[in-house]
């Protein structure tokens, strides 16, 4: 690759008509569950701009986008992966976050800045790669393997649980899943998402648990109140043991897991993120049932059954009679044999941006569940590289930068060049 090819590929990265896109993305509404109208929006921008393009449907409110350059033959694959899914809306969000629904409140642009939560997770890196992609093909510059952009459904955390079922509430990777599983391969995965510019293959993976504590309905004229909580009648109350217990846990927990790795310190955190029990409008009487909502994360090759198992003893602890329900389990993974990747996107950086990348990513990328973790666990190998969040110093505000994701996209642009020039592994 020339230089003369580095400039052509430059002369089509314009960063208007990158935060415009991104602010068209970001202020599209389509929580997660409902990505379908994004989705289309992709598609159509593909469309208008001649590239080839398809939607692949999941469900009638669900779909991916697949956008393919082809190349001449003879090279390397990249897919260039984000995705389409932000928040969930709805009333269980309004009641159960008391915040502005980010969805609604969308994107906006202040100067240089490009703010609201759509933008920075995944919008604004998406834009970033539909832009390299035409990039590419606008500059004239000829391919060996195949470049394929894909914008995927489902990537955040949702698990079908209780009375919210059925696929709409799928997340951690359907997607991407659907994807591979349906003949979308590579030979490697760029997955664009914000990472400091730190290069990272490695990603955590998810258990979702439901811990359930049995009570009795009292009329609360005819209710007491025992010294001992583990007799108390009412579930709310008796479930402040068990938090107790997993709040101790978890502490150790992510102590005893977390380790240094060569894209940066893993540490695998647990959170307490929902409760439910009794009825708001009908509180006279003590809860017969209460149950939490805990996300525990786990490290590549460990065993969702054996954490199941160890949270157990700890809620069997607090003495109430708790059960323990695994409704989501999704594997962390390691990737193997991402150097080439890797390493065009270090020699890209350093094109752009005249020095070297960070030598590791931020530990909560590193994590976190990216679908890196669907990619390296069917053997495409994978990482996730993008540019910071940055944050005002005055208002704590966090937004994207439009020189950082201008440089993201001629990154991305450069990488997929050259790795595209590549004869295939193997």
């Amino acid at each position: 690759m020339s230089d003369r090819d580095v400039e052509r590929i430059a002369a089509h990265i314009h960063a208007e008509e990158l935060a415009d896109l991104a602010l068209i993305l970001g202020n599209t509404f389509s929580p997660s569950g409902h990505e379908r109208p994004l989705a289309e929006v992709v598609h159509q921008w593909f469309e208008r701009n001649g590239l080839s393009a398809v939607l692949q449907p999941i469900l009638p409110d669900r779909a991916n986008v697949i956008a393919r350059l082809n190349g001449i033959g003879g090279g390397t694959s990249l897919i260039l992966n984000a995705h389409l899914d932000t928040e969930v809306s709805g009333p269980e969000y309004d009641w159960g976050m008391m915040q502005p629904d980010i969805n609604r409140q969308g994107a906006w642009r202040e100067e240089e800045r490009l703010f609201g939560h759509t933008i920075l997770n995944d919008r604004g890196l998406m834009a970033a790669a539909m832009i390299a992609l035409k990039a590419v093909r606008d500059s004239g510059f000829r391919l060996r393997g195949d470049l394929i952009f894909t914008a995927v459904a489902g990537e955040t955390g949702m698990a079908p649980v209780d009375e919210f079922q059925g696929m709409t509430y799928e997340g951690k990777g359907v997607g991407t899943r659907f994807l591979v599983a349906h003949g979308v391969r590579a030979d490697y995965a760029l997955v664009a998402e914000t990472t400091d510019y730190g290069l990272s293959w490695i990603g955590c993976g998810a258990c979702y648990f439901k811990v359930s504590v049995p009570g009795q309905s009292i009329y609360t004229p005819r209710s007491f109140r025992p010294s001992d909580l583990r007799e108390h009648p009412n579930a709310i109350v008796k479930m402040t043991r068990v938090i107790e217990q997993i709040e101790q846990w978890a502490r150790e927990y992510e102590a005893r897991h977390s380790f240094d790795s060569p894209c940066g310190r893993v540490i695998p955190k647990v959170v307490i993120g929902a409760i439910r029990g009794g009825i708001p409008y009908r509180p006279n009487r003590t809860a017969s049932h209460c149950a939490i909502y805990v996300d525990v994360r786990i490290v590549p090759g460990e065993d969702p059954l054996r954490i199941h198992r160890e949270l157990e003893a700890v809620v069997a602890a607090a003495e109430v009679g708790a059960r323990v329900q695994l409704y989501l389990a999704r594997s962390g993974a390691h990737g193997a044999g991402v150097e080439p990747l890797a390493h065009e996107i270090r020699r890209s950086y350093r094109d752009v941006l005249g020095e070297d990348p960070p030598a590791t990513a931020p530990s909560e990328v590193v994590s976190m569940w990216r679908d890196i973790n669907v990619f390296n666990e069917v053997g495409i190998p994978a990482l996730t590289f993008g540019p910071p969040r940055r944050k005002e110093e005055q208002t704590g505000r966090l937004y994207l930068d439009l020189r950082d994701l201008t440089a993201t996209a001629m990154i991305y642009a450069l990488t997929a060049a050259r790795l595209c020039g590549h004869s295939p592994p193997g």
